[in-house]
């Protein structure tokens, strides 16, 4: 009887252990390629975040736990193509974290930064041809940054300057520190190889795309980002990716859009904010206009 009570026991703390598991241990390899859970971002609408849209601290309360841009409606939307029916999705918030919550550098992925762009969805909106309903409402994109050695590295992303992190910072995170200048998120928000998975945060039922191709942080925003915020953000994730409903087993699924798993290999992403957007956009078109 005893031996019984007692395999209970340990049977019941490994299924919490299990649950609150962290997820950056996850192992990306195991991810799954169907054609008919094929997805991708088929075009994005978003805005520019203005200046007029002021620095946010998110408390553990809000259950996203860092600083970013709550929108006053939302920042433009995406649309998400996900087994072959489109949906849309309304960029409601931008959050940068100081932890990273799906890669893990002891198993040589690169991680320090994370972005989120947080989407509620639009129930409103009818997508021509197959509809499929999901039961997902929210969708966030995450966006891995790396901590960058040399503060004048070229590779180095200049979101946070154009942001005015900086300002942010001396100014001992008022809440009237806009970005310097209209910032497109466009520019770096494309389709690109991703991990996809289906869990809950805050118990609600949540898609994550997570991009594969990280950006650079300099190191003295990077510093900035961990002053400002605060240690770090372990105890206020509410991220469940591994429990699945349906067999009641905690057995992740993990899609990629990539049918060959070594084009997901993490890379430094082409696409950073930086001030020769402008230049290479400019390029293009004479480059278009010669042919």
């Amino acid at each position: 009887m005893k031996f019984f009570i007692l395999s209970r026991l340990i049977f019941i703390l490994l299924i919490i252990n299990s649950s609150n598991s962290d997820l950056s241990n996850l192992e990306f390899g195991n991810s799954y390629y169907y054609e008919e859970k094929y997805f991708r971002i088929l075009s994005n609408n978003y805005d520019s975040i203005d200046p007029g849209n002021f620095w946010f601290k998110f408390k553990k309360t809000d259950k996203a736990y860092g600083i970013g841009f709550n929108a006053k409606k939302d920042f433009g939307s995406i649309i998400l193509l996900k087994d072959w029916s489109m949906y849309n999705f309304k960029l409601t918030k931008i959050i940068f974290r100081n932890k990273c919550s799906f890669f893990n550098k002891s198993k040589k992925e690169k991680c320090d930064v994370e972005m989120w762009l947080y989407h509620t969805k639009d129930n409103g909106y009818y997508p021509p041809g197959r509809r499929i309903f999901i039961k997902q409402n929210f969708f966030i994109i995450v966006v891995p940054f790396v901590q960058s050695i040399d503060d004048n590295n070229p590779s180095n992303d200049l979101l946070f300057e154009f942001l005015n992190l900086k300002k942010y910072d001396e100014n001992k995170n008022s809440e009237n520190i806009t970005p310097k200048k209209p910032v497109k998120l466009y520019q770096i928000i494309q389709n690109q190889p991703s991990y996809l998975f289906e869990g809950e945060f805050d118990k609600k039922d949540t898609l994550f795309m997570v991009f594969t191709q990280y950006h650079f942080i300099s190191n003295s925003d990077y510093n900035r980002l961990n002053q400002i915020i605060g240690g770090t953000v372990n105890d206020a994730d509410d991220i469940d990716i591994q429990y699945n409903k349906e067999s009641k087993t905690y057995d992740p699924k993990i899609y990629r859009n990539m049918r060959n798993i070594d084009n997901l290999g993490q890379k430094v992403s082409l696409m950073i904010y930086s001030n020769s957007n402008y230049l290479n956009n400019i390029l293009l078109f004479f480059i278009i206009f010669l042919i």
